[in-house]
């Protein structure tokens, strides 16, 4: 017989060598308690598929979290046995049953009172962290610009090649806009939520008298909201291409540019007039035109917040003033981004015009919202009619609308203007009644002079008057030009 000293000895060195898990399946196997169809461990590793390796994963996962359950089950178990013995122990001399019912009622109350104040309490925390974080996360992110306002936020989608195409920043986040735009985050934050009732105004508002007749309304942007609106028409907008019969606004365009489009008194010079022009590209219209860059429409929304206002009136409220909204948010005419915006959109209005034009042989050209058609060879009426009526369909067709009654048909008999520049003599001019004026004006501005009471304000209304007659024939009109530079070179003397 095997000495069993020896036997054990051989075992704990064989265990040694192999570890005790090997030497257990070793011994299971040696004895038949291991099922000879059944891989081992080992060979299921060996021959384990990835699938496989996930499962097992996933049962040592479920069965750590049932053996925590277990565990908790436990330990309750073990708390209402404390409980029950203790009460055992408290009632075992006593056999007054009302007594003891009661009591045990009264426990059991006191302690769901307990457990319904804890959870109670739990939840108020849950609740009071939830808020603090969801306040943390609306401080650090836009999410809300506005009721009406709001309804593309959600996409943040950036068509990064697109933009790449039209060579223009990718800003993905509003950080990056801020950043872009030259502003903290904070002022991006106020500049871009509308509210209905504001007691701080971002635009200064005026009125100027038109050249027809009426006021003009203009809303200047204050100094931060300007500085955001160039960094967006220098950066963004000005890389856009823009429509060749486009003269308003644009680098080496102007009205001289637009008035030269047409030949020297064409035999038939119509002018058209789109009515309420800014007012009726709206914040919508505008966030679409940044949406067709390839801006995602979370910043498309933000970047059209700052490039539009709504008119607003102003309200005095327990003495202090507030400024009531009258319009929805629409392009104001004081924003240095607004007239390139006005370019951009009318692409699609001057490319089908151009079609037009090119069809029926008469020139086009647009000054904003002052559009002019010269025809060389003057059509038949029923020809003339057909042409408005299709400008008309191209108009409306893109969201405008035309004046009819500032609609105005002059041939070579009439004083023939674009933009304000008559085209009906041999060299582009101001009508004469205009030139009168300014006569008129030099003389005045003169005569104070001698007197000593030639104003900065006077000054300042020659020197305009000069530019424009210098921008459209400095030639043509030299000495009127010349006879400013005198008044302007006067010094204003300050009466006691």
């Amino acid at each position: 017989m095997e000495n069993t000293t020896d036997t054990r000895e051989n075992y704990r060195a064989t265990i040694a060598q192999t570890g005790r898990k090997e030497f257990t399946l070793s011994k299971m196997l040696e004895y038949g308690f291991w099922p000879k169809n059944l891989p081992t461990p080992y060979e299921q590793q060996a021959n384990e598929k990835p699938e496989d390796f996930t499962r097992r994963q996933e049962l040592l996962a479920d069965l750590e979290k049932m053996a925590e359950q277990l565990a908790s089950l436990y330990k309750d178990r073990s708390d209402i046995e404390k409980k029950l013995g203790k009460l055992r122990k408290e009632y075992e001399h006593t056999w007054d049953i009302e007594r003891i019912k009661k009591d045990i009622s009264q426990i059991i109350m006191k302690e769901s009172i307990e457990r319904r104040a804890e959870r109670k309490k739990q939840r108020e925390l849950e609740k009071k962290l939830a808020t603090e974080k969801r306040a943390q996360f609306m401080a650090d992110n836009i999410i809300f610009i506005g009721k009406g306002y709001s309804g593309a936020m959600q996409d943040k989608n950036t068509d990064i090649e697109k933009l790449g195409l039209l060579n223009l920043p990718v800003v993905n986040d509003d950080k990056e806009l801020a950043n872009l735009l030259g502003l903290e985050y904070k002022q991006l934050r106020f500049l871009t939520y509308h509210r209905d009732v504001e007691i701080s105004d971002h635009y200064y508002r005026y009125e100027i008298p038109k050249r027809s007749g009426g006021l003009r309304k203009i809303a200047a942007p204050k100094t931060v909201l300007k500085n955001a609106q160039r960094r967006i028409l220098s950066e963004i907008l000005e890389k856009i291409n823009i429509s060749d019969t486009a003269h308003g606004f644009i680098s080496g365009r102007s009205i001289l540019t637009g008035a030269l489009v047409h030949q020297s008194q064409p035999r038939l010079l119509v002018n058209i007039d789109l009515e309420n022009f800014f007012p009726t590209i709206t914040f919508q219209r505008i966030r679409g035109m940044f949406k067709s860059f390839g801006y995602s429409g979370y910043i498309s929304s933000l970047l059209a917040m700052i490039c539009t206002y709504c008119e607003r009136m102003p309200i005095e409220v327990k003495g202090q003033m507030r400024y009531v909204k009258t319009s929805e948010r629409i392009l104001p005419q004081g924003s240095p981004a607004s007239p390139m915006i006005t370019n951009i959109i009318c692409r699609g209005l001057d490319k089908k015009i151009n079609a037009l034009a090119e069809e029926q042989a008469f020139s086009y050209s647009r000054y904003a919202d002052d559009m002019s058609f010269g025809f060389n060879k003057e059509p038949d009426s029923e020809s003339l009619k057909n042409i408005l009526f299709r400008i008309q369909k191209v108009v409306y067709s893109e969201g405008l609308r035309i004046n009819k009654k500032k609609t105005r048909f002059l041939r070579p008999n009439n004083r023939q203007c674009v933009t304000g520049i008559v085209i009906n003599n041999e060299q582009p001019g101001v009508p004469r009644n205009w030139v009168k004026k300014m006569r008129a004006a030099l003389h005045n501005a003169s005569k104070l002079a001698e007197t000593g009471q030639l104003t900065q304000e006077t000054k300042n209304e020659i020197a305009g008057m000069a530019a424009w007659l210098k921008a459209v024939n400095a030639e043509r009109y030299e000495k009127l030009i010349t006879e400013s530079k005198k008044i302007e070179s006067i010094k204003i003397v300050n009466n006691p």
